[in-house]
């Protein structure tokens, strides 16, 4: 039995997890690639970037970022020249009450967000341009249904290009089958591929019926606290496949634009089997937190801080391997156009579920390398020559940077 104090139900369940029968375990080959901070390229920055949470490319090397704060877009053009900062998050006529993500790959040579309160992509990318949206709405992808998020700690949602179609994860769950089966439902979602010239949209994949309940084990605790801070992670590898990670499995699952699957990509043993208190506490302190502040945004003095994490550590009762259980061993999953797979581990030292520096580079053949990138630097996309993302320097000021990647 694990317990903590008084920390919201969204949090953690017991799992077991079973490896794939006879199936062979992936390895990393070769050494280590270390990308150093001298090599990151600064493309430009603007006093209006605060925390970024996405990060989207144009073919014309301009880059767009969703900001934690208002304004929520900002662009830098190729040569870092602004490009505008604008977007509210209120109810207007050309405001974003739920900017959810962008459509990863673009469309139309244009950047795109996901809007759930609209039930639409908006294009972002032509501030000066008339306003223009492609509503998700048909007959099987209703609004309230693209719900199905990289985790529930978060609103990101992720959506991406498919060829000439659109794939968005929809989930019809909702809370009165049980919160346990809402949770459970939402990181199973089905992937719908929506056609924006014609409207219409198909089930691609329900991975429901492909992959297994990694919840089959659950121990609630007592009080009725349990959830699982788990992470669904897929992202669209190329023109015509989608890849998910399986936690049951430990493997990279693919599926073509029809919906069938492809060979499986084998993974090397888990980062992590056993979990301290410590580092489980620093796992779950910033949802601790909201919940003594009441604001997702509010911090702790440094000294109550370290009050609260200790009183968290004394209160955590379990062993190592059934708190390793709780929490995600992966935070991210990226693909470049080429399909090459980028998976981040979780750093359980940095608290908080962040990833660590270095990730894991998967080749579309299975072999796997690892990558190690700068400690200041955040990595949101990759393409088949360079890792893009933010940069903060000493003073924590962000810019928008990149790293080329060795041409081997």
């Amino acid at each position: 039995m694990v317990r903590i104090p008084r920390v919201s139900t969204a949090l953690c369940s017991l799992v077991v997890l079973t490896g794939c029968s006879g199936a062979d375990v992936g390895n990393v080959t070769g050494p280590l690639i270390e990308l150093s901070e001298s090599a990151i390229e600064i493309l430009g920055g603007s006093d209006f970037l605060a925390q970024v949470r996405d990060l989207e490319i144009t073919s014309d090397g301009s880059v767009w970022v969703l900001n934690s704060a208002e304004p929520l877009f900002v662009g830098l053009g190729p040569d870092g020249e602004s490009l505008g900062a604008y977007g509210q998050s209120g109810r207007g006529p050309r405001d974003f009450p739920m900017p959810a993500g962008f459509l990863s790959g673009g469309w139309q040579g244009d950047v795109w967000a996901l809007d759930l309160v609209r039930h639409a992509m908006v294009r972002i990318s032509q501030p000066d341009a008339d306003w223009t949206e492609i509503s998700l709405r048909s007959a099987s992808l209703l609004p309230g249904t693209v719900r199905g998020g990289r985790s529930m700690l978060g609103g990101s949602v992720r959506t991406a290009r498919l060829g000439l179609e659109f794939v968005v994860p929809r989930t019809s769950a909702t809370m009165e089958s049980g919160v346990l089966d809402y949770r459970f439902s939402l990181m199973r979602p089905d992937f719908v591929a929506f056609d924006p010239e014609t409207g219409e949209s198909r089930t691609l994949v329900a991975l429901a019926e492909v992959l297994d309940d990694p919840s089959g084990d659950f121990i609630p605790m007592e009080g009725g606290f349990g959830f699982p801070l788990w992470y669904r992670l897929w992202a669209s590898c190329g023109d015509d496949v989608v890849r998910v990670h399986d936690r049951v499995t430990n493997q990279i699952r693919g599926f073509d634009g029809s919906g069938v699957e492809i060979p499986p990509i084998n993974l090397p043993p888990v980062p992590f089997t056993e979990v301290t208190p410590r580092q489980f506490a620093g796992a779950l302190f910033t949802i601790r937190q909201a919940e003594l502040t009441g604001d997702v945004w509010s911090r702790l003095s440094e000294e109550d801080s370290l009050r609260v994490l200790n009183e968290m550590v004394r209160s955590i009762q379990g062993r190592p391997h059934e708190l390793a259980s709780y929490l995600p061993r992966y935070v991210d999953f990226r693909c470049s156009a080429d399909g090459t797979m980028w998976l981040n581990p979780v750093d359980l030292d940095a608290g908080g579920l962040r990833g660590a520096t270095t990730w894991l580079r998967i080749a579309t053949d299975g072999s796997i390398r690892e990558v190690r990138l700068p400690a200041r630097f955040d990595a949101l996309r990759f393409s088949d020559s360079r890792v893009w993302g933010v940069y903060r320097d000493e003073f924590d000021v962000p810019s928008v940077a990149s790293i080329a990647l060795p041409a081997s």
